[in-house]
């Protein structure tokens, strides 16, 4: 998991002697941030420098998604061969009846003509309602008829715990029924299922609000990052029909952290592999998440009755601008 964003130096804090709990989500950066002991002191941090802004993490939270939106939709040719491998993964062969894209937002990554020859409808399945539509309304007539949206779809499943949980982080004991509730919500929010599945790269992205609200212990980080997986699983699992099938796009590593894999470029996934795998023997990164964990978390005794005939398929790199990422790719079905 990556726990950098939290140990970020802190510029700026509100004078109380209690541990800090708190972090303003607006201020955030890389070099630091301001940190607080409680939310009544975020607030008076947020009316003296941020002014009217919404007294909820939770609705900063996605104002700030959409805001990052807005200012990158996505459409650069850089993403093409990412793009290509995902529509390749998927549309396998002709009528596959419907796919839910999970993580869609401005469709950077997500080739609706694509799919459109493969799958009869295509749902465009996102937190941000407003990407998923003006990514809908960008397509040409016919397409639009065929593709449906599910906007508003916390996959982390718990934004609407961000103020309760800052100041007070639950026991796992509680954590544990809480991300369960959480993924049946998802569902009955989708309110159907899948003959196929995609998600486009997901599950790095859903911790990042909580890195920017809150400060934590390590082993805190933890528990929260396997209680989101779990919720973000269980959704992808439940969402898919019986017979059904699922595949999973994860990035988990990135070469601003890790500058040798931008000399990987070009190479097979199989040398890319082997890199991996070297990297990983002699300590020099770790994988977050690796895709081994993943599979024992869909193994585990709450999943593995929604998924068999689990593989993970060999890497590839993902030119996000300004880094190279490494991706794999899970496939599933549903028994």
């Amino acid at each position: 998991m990556n726990v950098e964003l939290q140990l970020a130096p802190v510029l700026e804090t509100c004078g109380c002697t209690g541990p800090k709990r708190r972090m303003c989500d607006l201020c955030w950066s890389p070099k630091g941030g301001f940190l607080a002991c409680s939310g009544v002191c975020l607030q008076k941090h947020l009316m003296r420098f941020h002014g009217e802004v919404s007294p909820s993490a939770e609705v900063r939270a996605k104002a700030a998604l959409k805001a990052m939106n807005l200012r990158d939709p996505g459409n650069s040719d850089r993403y093409a061969p990412h793009r290509r491998r995902l529509m390749n993964a998927v549309c396998s062969s002709k009528d596959r009846g419907d796919i839910g894209v999970f993580g869609a937002g401005n469709c950077a990554d997500v080739d609706v003509e694509t799919l459109s020859r493969a799958f009869r409808e295509i749902w465009l399945i996102d937190l941000d309602g407003a990407a998923i539509e003006r990514a809908r309304d960008a397509l040409p007539s016919q397409l639009r008829e065929r593709t449906r949206l599910c906007g508003e779809l916390d996959m982390s499943g718990f934004l609407a715990r961000l103020d309760e949980w800052g100041e007070r982080f639950p026991e796992p004991a509680v954590l544990a029924p809480q991300a369960v509730m959480s993924a049946r919500q998802n569902l009955q929010r989708i309110g159907r299922n899948f003959d196929v599945v995609l998600s486009t790269c997901v599950l790095s992205q859903l911790v990042g609000p909580y890195h920017r609200a809150w400060a934590m212990p390590g082993d805190d980080w933890l528990s929260l990052q396997a209680a989101i997986t779990a919720v973000y699983l269980a959704t992808l699992a439940g969402a898919t029909r019986s017979g059904g099938e699922g595949f999973i796009a994860f990035d988990v590593l990135s070469s601003s952290s890790v500058p040798a894999i931008a000399e990987m470029s070009g190479q097979s996934g199989e040398d890319l592999d082997a890199f991996v795998a070297r990297g990983q023997e002699a300590g020099l990164f770790e994988l977050s998440p690796d895709p081994g964990e993943l599979v024992g978390q869909l193994q585990s005794p709450g999943l593995s009755s929604l998924v068999a005939d689990l593989d993970v398929t060999a890497p590839w790199l993902w030119d996000v601008g300004g880094a190279l990422q490494v991706v794999y790719g899970l496939t599933f079905r549903r028994p």
